[in-house]
């Protein structure tokens, strides 16, 4: 019998690749509270300047509290509510677009806690993975199918989102204003819809020999990587363009009522308003910064910086810290809407399902 040579690559430690994976998780989970609490800084950071800007003025001075603000508040807050809630109903259907079963319930309550959660400094990736771990979990669903339909869904968003502030920009002539911040919103709306479109028509025309239109998605110099991912898990819904049109047209509706949304938080906050059409056109241009991924400050920057754009003679709620105090009370519905969706997803998790006829 042949004897065994002894040589210290033959003697490993037992315990070495648990070890080696327990640190490995450590790492990561360092890195995601690094990453939340930087986010949380910024957040902090940015409302912090938008308030002592605010207090510089007369944005809290100017405040009303009537019946009538009251009356738009409330108004606000339900149109706030059919929004997100049209916005979950839209999932659902891209799901049920690729063969899957999910009850409107079961929709509901995870499409409401991914919202809760986009509202915490993980922002929309903690939603929307929270939205794929759930579905896949209740569901037959493969997670690339899972993955698929929260990066299709939050696609059409925006980019009904950009369509839908071009279209409000040039309508109201708002890209005509001599001011160079009407001008670079404008041209951003511009690029970010030309963008959105080649992407869009890289997934829904016929497959490309070899693959090419998808790999020219994929080599863009800024955000290659993310819009190659992307591509590659919507090319399921190659075939379903029907379900992407309905999609897609349900989305301006959704954007048109945070827009009315939107405009009734101003009105019930202030007197002089600007129009409902300007609303559209602040709501899309001041979103570009959900672009960012923070899931509160960019957009209540933003809009403070828009408002005064839209100041005429007539109007006096317009300078530094309207938009912001606006921007607030939006947050806070959306966040009453996400504290009501939490409530549903907790009362109904123990609830019967009905029988299927």
């Amino acid at each position: 019998m042949k004897k065994q040579c002894w040589s210290p690559r033959s003697v490993r430690p037992r315990h070495a690749p648990s070890k080696l994976r327990a640190a490995t998780r450590f790492v990561f989970m360092l890195k995601k509270i690094f990453i939340a609490t930087v986010k949380l800084a910024l957040i902090l950071a940015l409302f912090s300047f938008l308030t002592v800007r605010a207090l510089q003025g007369a944005a809290f001075s100017d405040l009303r509290v009537d019946a009538r603000g009251v009356f738009f508040l409330g108004a606000g807050f339900l149109f706030s509510f059919i929004a997100t809630t049209v916005t979950v109903v839209r999932w659902r259907a891209l799901v049920q677009a690729l063969d899957v079963s999910l009850s409107l319930r079961d929709a509901l309550r995870f499409g409401f806690l991914g919202f809760a959660f986009n509202l915490s400094p993980l922002g929309v990736v903690g939603g929307d993975a929270t939205k794929i771990v759930l579905v896949a979990k209740k569901t037959s669903i493969s997670a690339d199918a899972a993955t698929a339909s929260v990066v299709i869904d939050r696609f059409i968003g925006l980019y009904a989102m950009f369509v839908l502030g071009l279209c409000v920009a040039f309508a109201s002539g708002f890209y005509a204003k001599p001011e160079p911040l009407a001008r670079f919103t404008t041209q951003v709306l511009i690029a970010l819809t030309l963008a959105s479109t080649i992407f869009l028509a890289c997934v829904v025309v016929p497959p490309s020999r070899r693959a090419r239109r998808e790999k020219i998605a994929g080599a863009f110099p800024l955000g290659g990587a993310l819009l190659q991912k992307a591509t590659a898990a919507t090319l399921l819904y190659r075939r379903r363009k029907t379900t992407l049109f309905k999609a897609f047209v349900a989305t301006l509706g959704v954007h048109s009522l945070f827009s009315v949304a939107l405009y009734c938080f101003a009105a019930g906050l202030y007197g002089d308003v600007p129009s409902l059409i300007d609303h559209f056109v602040l709501y899309c241009s001041a979103n570009v910064g959900s672009t960012i991924p923070l899931s509160a400050g960019p957009f209540e920057y933003f809009l403070d910086e828009l408002y005064p754009l839209f100041k005429t003679d007539t109007t006096t709620a317009f300078s530094a810290g309207y938009g912001a105090t606006i921007g607030v009370a939006y947050r806070l519905a959306a966040v009453g809407v996400a504290i009501l969706g939490v409530a549903y997803y907790f009362a109904t998790q123990h609830a019967p399902q009905r029988p299927k006829k």
